[in-house]
């Protein structure tokens, strides 16, 4: 009997044994591993000891010599440990995803010819959607900032998940943090998520708050032009346009958005106050009054229409005041025409008032009326309700 040979042959015999037992570790807790996964929703006890077994032999696969670049195990592991992670309510959750993240970045960083991308995937999704819950029950609770947190951290593990994105970017706006929900959705806008619309009316709010005008607007009417049947962000346009002094830039908007809704009213109020700022007085009086015929009662309207005549009133008033002692002729005329505008205000003026009785807007207006009118009681008398207002 040859006993080299002999040796020789058992040692290889002997290699080839060890490395078969941590080959089958990893097989025993992939078979533990999808045992638990069928028998969990059915039957939570009978599942647990099995993901404890799976967790028991991954643990030893990925720390024996044999097995530990094995792209199989680390992606295993990273499976058990992050269901693992999200069955559990204690401190000890964070350790567990932790480690399940190092095992994910493992399998990652192993398996170059794709043989567990599938399975990479499906721990990229327990650990996110662990995240997810974790997040959305800080948000039920109204706990806005810790929300952030934990859907925050889900995009570690799945970047560009547009669901843990929305949920952060909601998140971080209820909570006051501004930047934070800015950039949130800011990445969302390239998506074609389903609460795109949504967002851009959020964004465009947002950078309202913090000041900037400019990227609101901008923002609202990427988002009116990517979605042309939104009235929301068409108006919000419109809104911040006139409200930072763009009246002019917008009058065309305003008059699309009227062809497209001819019977909402507050598209041709717009209209008069744009042209109304482009001293277009005549196009913005037609725009108020068609806003009072599409609803008798438009407090607003019938406030800027008495208002806009009031104004072209005293314009012509102190022109006339303005003359030279011998042109008296040409004083009387221009005052008789003040006066016929103020006149003409009068009814609006009035109808104001009665529509809300409480405006100090309307009130001031009408006193300002009877002040030009030098009638010293029914200005008085109007005071006395501003005072009491």
């Amino acid at each position: 009997m040859n006993t080299k040979s002999l040796i020789v042959t058992l040692a290889v015999i002997g290699m080839s044994v060890s490395a078969f037992a941590q080959k089958s570790a990893v097989s025993s807790a992939k078979s533990d591993y999808e045992s638990y996964t069928t028998l969990r929703g059915a039957s939570p006890q009978l599942a647990q000891p099995k993901l404890k077994s799976a967790k028991e032999a991954i643990d030893k696969a990925v720390l024996h010599e044999k097995t530990k670049n094995d792209a199989g195990a680390w992606t295993y592991r990273a499976l058990i440990y992050a269901d693992m992670a999200a069955n559990d309510s204690t401190s000890a959750a964070d350790q567990l995803t932790a480690e399940a993240l190092t095992a994910l970045n493992k399998a990652k960083e192993l398996d170059n010819a794709g043989a567990q991308k599938e399975n990479i995937q499906k721990a990229v999704t327990l650990l996110s959607q662990g995240q997810l819950i974790k997040g959305k029950n800080f948000y039920d609770k109204q706990q806005y900032a810790e929300a952030y947190k934990e859907f925050n951290k889900g995009l570690e593990y799945a970047p560009g998940d547009t669901t843990l994105n929305y949920a952060a970017a909601i998140s971080a706006m209820y909570a006051k943090d501004n930047a934070n929900a800015i950039a949130r959705f800011k990445e969302l806008l390239p998506t074609n998520y389903s609460a795109l619309e949504n967002i851009y009316s959020n964004l465009s709010a947002l950078y309202m708050q913090v000041g900037d005008t400019t990227a609101a607007i901008k923002v609202a009417g990427e988002g009116a032009a990517k979605f042309p049947k939104s009235s929301d962000l068409a108006t919000r346009e419109i809104e911040l346009s006139l409200m930072s002094g763009k009246q002019k830039e917008v009058i065309e908007k305003i008059n699309a958005q009227a062809t497209k809704e001819p019977n909402n009213k507050i598209y041709p109020f717009y209209l008069g106050i744009a042209y109304n700022a482009a001293n277009e007085n005549v196009k913005a009086e037609e725009a108020y009054k068609k806003a009072i015929a599409l609803d008798p009662n438009y407090n607003d309207a019938f406030i800027n229409l008495g208002g806009l005549i009031m104004n072209n009133g005293i314009e012509i008033y102190n022109k006339a005041n303005k003359l030279p002692a011998n042109k008296q002729t040409e004083y009387a005329a221009t005052m008789k025409k003040a006066q016929a505008e103020f006149d003409r205000a009068l009814p609006f003026l009035e109808k104001a008032v009665e529509l809300n009785p409480k405006s100090d807007l309307a009130l001031r207006n009408l006193k300002t009326y009877y002040t030009i009118k030098n009638n010293k009681a029914k200005a008085d008398e109007i005071d006395a309700k501003i005072k009491a207002l």
